[in-house]
């Protein structure tokens, strides 16, 4: 369900525009008038693992509960000329696992569009995270290879979270999009000497091609990264290549991902997932061969299914092969683990 609520360009406007009927509020909207949605989601769930991959791992109990709550606030807008534009707020409140009690900015930003493009500024996803395509776009549950469990491992590209950064995405034309996002640094100037290794001058972008194959929906997508250390180190340097193909309620999702300096190494990742009526179930699996480390193999069995208006009941098994945080007091130390993860999420 979401709130709507009509705002003039400056204030709120008054409370009888705000209780007009529809076709008045339309009018605002086609003058010039913004309209802001309010959104989000509350999901409470409970996480278990072997080998102490939790972060209370200082007990056997292998067990805790976690919370995933957002607040989202859309302002959009039209001009007469076609035009969209607006912004975008993610807040992130009491999120995490155990007993948290913060709140912060996930994502904001601005977005012009248009038939020049699409234009974001701010804390947002990156061309190369937003139009790369891979075995976790074929996820059901809370996300499978790309889900809530503690013993995830690599599956893409790295990227540039929600950094600050300035993207712009063409036009589709022919089946085929091109988007490029600029990020001076992925920590926005502070931490420089911790994790994650510290880039700046980052180009990252992304070619995606969408259309059909017989009766089947197909999507293919490459994407890359190139930064440089700041502290010294390795720069970044990583490419992937993927398709998602859709046919009935079967979708069918991998991809291959190498990292050729900065975590050297290199990739697969694949997922299947099939729906029928309000619920999904899926497989996936990642293979990660970094240069200086065990190979990697994780795999996944996730599903999800709606059980009442807004409300869905999530879950995902885990085993990975090679977990280096299967022992908390020697993280060096690698082990097969198994995790697993239930939840319930509230959309509005």
């Amino acid at each position: 369900m979401q709130h709507k609520l009509l705002l003039g360009s400056t204030a709120l406007v008054s409370a009888g525009l705000l209780m007009s009927s529809g076709a008045q509020a339309q009018e605002t909207m086609r003058v010039g008038g913004i309209e802001v949605v309010l959104g989000g989601y509350t999901e409470f769930g409970v996480k278990a693992a072997t080998d102490d991959t939790l972060t209370n791992s200082n007990n056997d109990r292998n067990y805790l509960f976690y919370m995933d709550n957002e607040v989202h606030l859309d302002a959009n807008a039209a001009t007469e000329t076609g035009i969209l534009y607006g912004s975008h707020l993610e807040l992130e409140v009491g999120s995490g696992d155990g007993n948290t009690d913060n709140a912060f900015v996930d994502e904001v930003g601005l977005y012009f569009s248009g038939n020049f493009g699409r234009i974001e500024l701010g804390r947002e996803d990156g061309a190369e995270d937003v139009m790369g395509i891979g075995g976790a776009d074929a996820q059901a549950g809370t996300g499978g290879i790309d889900g809530d469990t503690t013993n995830l491992v690599q599956f893409e590209v790295p990227d540039t979270g929600d950094t600050a950064k300035a993207t712009y995405f063409t036009p589709r034309i022919a089946g085929f999009q091109v988007g490029a996002s600029w990020t001076p640094d992925n920590n926005d100037g502070i931490f420089d000497d911790q994790p994650p290794p510290a880039q700046e001058n980052i180009i990252s972008g992304a070619v995606n091609w969408v259309g059909a194959m017989g009766p089947a929906d197909l999507t293919v997508a490459g994407a890359g990264i190139l930064g440089e250390a700041e502290t010294g180190g390795d720069d970044l340097r990583s490419w992937e290549a993927g398709a998602l193909l859709g046919f009935g309620g079967f979708s069918l999702g991998g991809n291959f991902f190498q990292n050729t300096d900065l975590d050297e190494g290199w990739g697969v990742s694949t997922g299947i997932k099939f729906g029928f009526g309000a619920a999904n179930v899926s497989a996936g699996w990642v293979l990660f061969d970094p240069d200086g480390g065990d190979t990697t193999n994780l795999i996944a069995l996730s599903g999800d299914i709606g059980v009442l208006p807004g409300v869905t009941l999530k879950a995902d098994g885990t085993y990975n092969t090679e977990d280096p945080g299967a022992d908390a007091n020697d993280p060096d130390d690698t082990d097969d683990t198994l995790a697993g993860v239930v939840s319930i999420q509230l959309d509005y």
